[in-house]
């Protein structure tokens, strides 16, 4: 396995036949009766190939957007273009919507955390039935993993229950590449093999995790 940095290479390998299996799982409004409560409105990250209505790009992601969503009894839906607009709301204030969520969940979650053989944190682990990777886009996700590994993040996001975070500095997030990509492959969920920087300036994709 290799971790390979987008400044070392533009040449970029497709993903495979992932997408109908994740677009039956995530999927766009349908047009049922419910509709979206404002505290159920979420942003999410998604791969490209679940197709969302209401989406924005991610630096230097060439796999995965973020987009709208709303959480229906336990289920995260994306938001069709329609339903977005009913709502009356800029991305702006989505996003702080998202952010007051994200801050409730990440308060309750308990990474799983990943000590080398001197004792060093050079991991967290996160598993959730509930989906994850809006939690990557708050600023409350920065404050949470800071005190733990400074103040720029390494984020792999394999699927919408996984999360492994690492300290960006004397990084060993090369050495999971296995056990991220078997998450992905795996998952019938599967959102990115992308390694993400999370920082005060944003989340940003920087490199990939290939076979």
């Amino acid at each position: 396995m290799k971790m390979r940095l987008w400044w070392q290479s533009a040449r970029f390998k497709t993903v495979g036949l992932l997408a109908g299996i994740a677009l039956a799982a995530l999927s766009a409004g349908d047009g049922r009766a419910e509709e979206p409560q404002p505290g159920a409105l979420r942003v999410v990250i998604t791969a490209k190939f679940t197709l969302p209505q209401v989406s924005q790009p991610i630096a230097g992601s060439q796999e995965t957007v973020a987009a709208a969503a709303w959480k229906d009894r336990g289920e995260m839906r994306l938001l069709s273009q329609n339903q977005f607009a009913a709502l009356g709301l800029d991305w702006a204030a989505l996003n702080a919507k998202n952010a007051a969520s994200a801050a409730a969940e990440l308060a309750q979650i308990k990474p799983e955390l990943i000590r080398d053989a001197r004792g060093v944190l050079e991991c967290a682990i996160v598993h959730s039935e509930g989906d994850l990777t809006g939690l990557t886009l708050a600023p409350d996700f920065l404050k949470r993993f800071a005190p733990l590994f400074g103040s720029k993040l390494l984020v792999a996001i394999p699927d919408r229950h996984t999360l492994f975070i690492f300290p960006k500095l004397a990084s060993r997030y090369p050495d999971y590449a296995e056990r991220v990509l078997t998450v992905y492959r795996k998952s019938p969920q599967p959102v990115s093999r992308e390694v993400y920087e999370a920082s005060a300036a944003g989340l940003r994709a920087i490199g990939v995790y290939e076979q």
